[in-house]
C-alpha cells in the first residue's frame, strides 16, 4: 500500500515498533514511533491518508534495522562531513546508524506529549574523529497558532536537544519530514516565503526552470517523485517576519480534499555564517537553509516521498560540549481548495501561489 491510514499505519507497526498516539480534541491525531525516534503519522482527519510518507515495506525497513521508515525525522548537518564516505568527491553516500535510527527510547508519555532519547555516535568523514553525543526529542500537541476555521487540524511542537561531548563542533540540527505525493499526474507543490526576486539554490545538480516557479513572495517546487533534485533558499532570501518557513500542498489521492503541511519555527539560521550544509553542485558557492527535496520512484507503481527541511540553528560551545536546542512546528490541514488557499494566506501572506498539480 503506498498511502497508509491511520489504522493501517497502526497494525503495521505492531511488534515492530512502540508508539505513542496522541489525538487533540479536534479529532487530530499523531502516531510516534520509538523506532527512529520520530514522528510516524500525521492525521488532521483519521478518515483521509497519512500526510507524511512512510516506507510501505516498513516490516523489512525495521527488521533490517534501517532508516528509512520516513515521517519526521532529526540528522545532523553538513551533510558532507557525516553522510559521505569520501566527502573530497561526494561519493559514497550513507546514514549514519548511530545518528538514524540511533537508539531511542521514550521517556515518557502522556495524552498530549511524548519524550525520546538517544545516545548519538557520528564519524567527522573528513578528520576521521568519532563524535558522541546525545539527543532528547519532545514531541507535543499545540493549538491552532492562528485561527482559520478549518474543521481538520493537527499540529505538533517539537523541542530538539543535542549535545555532542566535544566542543567547537561546526555543526547545525536538521529536521527533515518526508511527504506523500501523486506523482506525475497529480505533483504536490512547495512553497517557501520569501522577500521580491529570491536567488534559489540547487543542491544536487542544475533544476529544470518547468520544476520550479518564482512568485512575488514565494518560490514554488514541485514535487513528483520522478527525478532527484534538492532545492534550497539563503537566509538572506527568507521573510524572517514569517514565521512559517516552508509549506506543502498536495491534492490528496482518491479524495477532492486538499492537504496542507507547514514549518513554523524562529530557530533558523539567519545569515550564511551561522549555517554549514554546503550545497554539492556547488561547494564554494552560497548556503540555503530552507531545503526541498524531491525523490525518485524506481519501483512504480510505489511512490516514493519529498521532503520539506529545515536546518536549525548551529550548536554553541557549553561546558566543553557542542549544544544544539531549537524549537519547530509542524502544522496540518485538511481541507477544501479554498478553505486551504485561505489557510495558507493566514500563515505566509501567499495569496495567489503557483500549484503544479495545476500546471
Amino acid at each position: 500500500m503506498n498511502y497508509y491510514t491511520k489504522e493501517h499505519l497502526q497494525s503495521s507497526c505492531k511488534n515492530l515498533t512502540e508508539t505513542v498516539d496522541l489525538t487533540n480534541s479536534l479529532g487530530g491525531s499523531t502516531l510516534i514511533s520509538k523506532y527512529g525516534g520520530r514522528l510516524l503519522g500525521l492525521f488532521p482527519n483519521e478518515d483521509e491518508v497519512n500526510l507524511l510518507w512512510v516506507n510501505p515495506h516498513l516490516k523489512e525497513i525495521i527488521n533490517s534495522k534501517q532508516r528509512a521508515v520516513g515521517g519526521e525525522r532529526y540528522w545532523i548537518s553538513p551533510e558532507r562531513v557525516f553522510f559521505y564516505k569520501d566527502p573530497s568527491t561526494w561519493s559514497n553516500w550513507f546514514c549514519p546508524p548511530g545518528l538514524d535510527p540511533g537508539n531511542y527510547e521514550i521517556l515518557g508519555y502522556n495524552s498530549s506529549s511524548c519524550t525520546l532519547s538517544s545516545a548519538i555516535i557520528i564519524t567527522n568523514q573528513i578528520t576521521k574523529q568519532k563524535l558522541t553525543g546525545e539527543v532528547t526529542r519532545q514531541i507535543s500537541l499545540i493549538k491552532e497558532p492562528i485561527s482559520t476555521g478549518l474543521r481538520y487540524y493537527c499540529g505538533v511542537e517539537f523541542i530538539d536537544d543535542c549535545v555532542i561531548f566535544k566542543p567547537e563542533q561546526k555543526i547545525n540540527g536538521w529536521s527533515l519530514a518526508c511527504v506523500i505525493s501523486g506523482g506525475i499526474k497529480n505533483p504536490g507543490t512547495v512553497l517557501i516565503p520569501t522577500k521580491t526576486d529570491p536567488k534559489p539554490l540547487s543542491y544536487f545538480r542544475s533544476i529544470p526552470k518547468d520544476r520550479f516557479h518564482i512568485g512575488d513572495n514565494f518560490i514554488a517546487f514541485k514535487i513528483d517523485v520522478n527525478d532527484i533534485y534538492k532545492l534550497a533558499i539563503r537566509p538572506e532570501d527568507l521573510d524572517f517576519n514569517t514565521k512559517c518557513k516552508i509549506v506543502y500542498i498536495l491534492k490528496l489521492p482518491n479524495s477532492e480534499h486538499y492537504g496542507l503541511i507547514m514549518k513554523v519555527s524562529d530557530d533558523v539560521p539567519k545569515t550564511q555564517e551561522q549555517c554549514f550544509d554546503i550545497a554539492r553542485d556547488n561547494p564554494e558557492g552560497e548556503i540555503g537553509v530552507i531545503q526541498s527535496y524531491n525523490s525518485e520512484s524506481p519501483d512504480k507503481p510505489l511512490l516514493r516521498y519529498g521532503e520539506i527541511e529545515l536546518q536549525l540553528n548551529m550548536f554553541k560551545t557549553v561546558d566543553n560540549t557542542s549544544h544544539g536546542k531549537a524549537r519547530h512546528q509542524l502544522i496540518a490541514y485538511i481541507g477544501e481548495k479554498q478553505e486551504i488557499m485561505e489557510a495558507l494566506k493566514k500563515y505566509t501572506n501567499i495569496i495567489d501561489p503557483f500549484l503544479f498539480n495545476e500546471h
